[in-house]
């Protein structure tokens, strides 16, 4: 009797373990998740977010639900090349911008400049910092001596000006070098989720060194 009550703690203790094992296995998305017959899906890419979300550590909240953007730039590469955010404030008036961006694992933002809006509404050239709350990232900038041990770029992106670039880890913060110039950041091996802080976002202002990127697509 005490050897089949033993057996039998064995085996719940067996289950457990490997229900437990089978419950943390991340699911790696690809480009095979995100297109289908060549479109975008994007209620796949939202469910990678809120999976990269949960496993930071983080709230998945009612509001991210609704208002998670999630866009490839029209590039087609959403596992390499692409963004998820929620923005938080956008105000206009006041001149001010917030919004926490979601990044997969190994994900960059294509590289982009922001320039003065001349047509009306006119409106300076963006300008805007970042602090990292989960994970880490390359922050590229083409400010500054260009770098040797250049992490690998995309080759559905292309070439890039930023060739200066930092580590920025969880907790820590970075901003724009300079005001008009090529800038972009890339995920670490984790993913990320980083806020961004700055003057009012307006996307007429937004242009990537790649002429395929689109700020709304």
């Amino acid at each position: 009797m005490k050897s089949k009550v033993l057996l039998v703690e064995v085996f719940v203790l067996l289950m457990a373990i490997f229900g437990c094992t089978q419950n943390n296995v991340e699911k790696k998305y690809t480009n095979t998740d995100f297109y289908k017959n060549g479109i975008f899906q994007k209620e796949v890419a939202r469910q990678a977010i809120k999976e990269l979300i949960l496993r930071h550590g983080e709230l998945w909240t009612e509001k991210i639900g609704k208002e998670l953007w999630v866009s490839d730039f029209g590039l087609g590469d959403y596992e390499h090349v692409g963004l998820a955010n929620v923005t938080w404030f956008n105000d206009s008036i006041y001149d001010y911008f917030a919004m926490t961006m979601y990044l997969l694992p190994g994900q960059m933002i294509p590289e982009h400049i922001h320039r003065p809006i001349t047509e009306q509404p006119a409106k300076p050239a963006k300008y805007e910092s970042w602090r990292v709350l989960r994970g880490w990232i390359y922050n590229f900038s083409e400010i500054g001596e260009n770098m040797q041990d250049m992490p690998m770029i995309p080759q559905s992106f292309g070439s890039i000006r930023s060739k200066n670039f930092k580590m920025v880890h969880a907790g820590e913060t970075d901003q724009l070098k300079q005001p008009e110039t090529y800038h972009f950041m890339m995920a670490g091996d984790d993913g990320a989720i980083v806020d961004e802080y700055g003057v009012h976002h307006d996307r007429r202002g937004w242009f990537s060194s790649n002429p395929k990127a689109h700020p709304t697509k």
